[in-house]
């Protein structure tokens, strides 16, 4: 499952940034539709293997629920996305859709958090581990928030 899961984040982390560029979207509309095709049913696809791992996490039950929420916010983030563009509301599709590229960074920056919180900080293992599978996805929907205000001024 954990090799199911990385494989299908891979593609999320490829399929993303084309999603997101303004050039693809201009030029080539249609590949920019089958590419946003792919990115939804990766996540879609991903969810199940995605929960599977979260049970065997580092860090215990705190861990656990983190990366519940995680992918919950992850699935839901896209589907919001993949919503409002069937609605014709491009605005709203763009913002939920850098939410959900967002978190599909989440899992490399609990990576940089637990070495930050671990190895300078000195915290626990465990602890470093379940307080960055919290931190990873609030952190980047903030800095996701950040961009959709920065980018509607």
């Amino acid at each position: 499952m954990i090799q199911l899961h990385i494989v299908l984040a891979i593609i999320a982390l490829i399929t993303g940034p084309l999603g997101l560029s303004r050039a693809m979207r201009m030029k080539n509309p249609h590949l920019h539709r089958w590419n946003g095709r792919i990115y939804v049913m990766v996540i879609v696809f991903n969810i199940l293997p995605g929960y599977y791992v979260a049970l065997y996490a580092n860090g215990g039950i705190w861990s656990t629920i983190g990366f519940f929420i995680l992918n919950t916010l992850w699935l839901l983030t896209t589907i919001n996305g993949y919503r409002f563009i069937r609605k014709g509301q491009v605005h709203l599709h763009r913002s939920w859709m850098l939410r959900s590229f967002f978190l599909t960074f989440a899992n490399l920056t609990i990576y940089i958090l637990v070495t930050i919180l671990h190895y300078v900080a000195g915290l626990p293992y465990g602890f470093s581990y379940s307080l960055g599978a919290w931190l990873a996805f609030m952190i980047n929907l903030v800095l996701a928030e950040i961009v959709i205000r920065k980018s509607t001024i």
